[in-house]
């Protein structure tokens, strides 16, 4: 049975100041109340301690986290507009970069990671080149130079077989409710993210099986 330490030390402090208020003869009682309750009190400080300590580390967790994804989405966007051919929005991914530098948030290497694997050069993503009346993004192998990193990636969820849809789905799911590192939870969102940027949303799929993970299947849905 959990002890309460709060209520213990306030339980023996009102004692020992009833002793003392009633009888004076019952001194020594006081005294030994009033330790007893004290000796609760100080059980009862470290435990509120190490709660707020728990909870200040989950919530600096929470944000280191939202922090990486919020990185990871900027510097993607940063690298398709630098890959743009179009003027204003190679301008605008320059202005960006800047400001973040300005900001002490420095993303280069991620823009640069991104670019690579997009096809693009990252060493001459920077240089504006003169071309077609207006600005040339960095220079890029044929099959990138051809492919308009802004153009929506078309939707093929529908064409991914279902047994494969919902594989993928289970494991992303247990991935994100796994509370042994946060390491995990990060392959997850990031593989997520991936995938829909490739035009495959598991975003219903991973909601429905989290809910039913957590509380339990439908009880409309059919048995099979």
């Amino acid at each position: 049975m959990t002890v309460n330490h709060r209520d213990e030390a306030e339980k023996h402090l009102g004692n020992a100041a009833r002793h003392l208020t009633e009888d004076p003869r019952d001194m020594r009682i006081a005294e030994v109340a009033a330790a007893i309750g004290q000796g609760y009190a100080t059980l009862a400080r470290e435990e509120e301690t190490t709660a707020t300590a728990a909870a200040m580390n989950e919530a600096l967790q929470s944000l280191r986290r939202r922090f990486d994804d919020t990185r990871t989405l900027v510097s993607k966007h940063v690298a398709d507009g630098l890959a743009s051919r179009d003027g204003d929005r190679w301008k605008a991914a320059i202005d960006l970069t800047k400001a973040l530098d300005e900001a002490h948030c420095n993303m280069d290497s991620l823009v640069d990671a991104h670019l690579a694997d997009d096809g693009w050069d990252p060493r001459s993503a920077y240089k504006p080149l003169a071309g077609n009346g207006g600005w040339i993004g960095a220079a890029a192998t044929k099959e990138a130079s051809e492919r308009d990193p802004w153009a929506p990636a078309p939707d093929i969820t529908a064409s991914i077989p279902e047994p494969i849809r919902r594989v993928l789905a289970g494991h992303l799911a247990e991935m994100l409710l796994d509370q042994s590192t946060d390491e995990v939870r990060k392959w997850a969102r990031g593989i997520t993210f991936e995938l829909k940027r490739e035009g495959f949303d598991l975003g219903d799929a991973i909601k429905k099986r989290i809910t039913d993970l957590t509380l339990g299947s439908d009880p409309s849905d059919p048995p099979f």
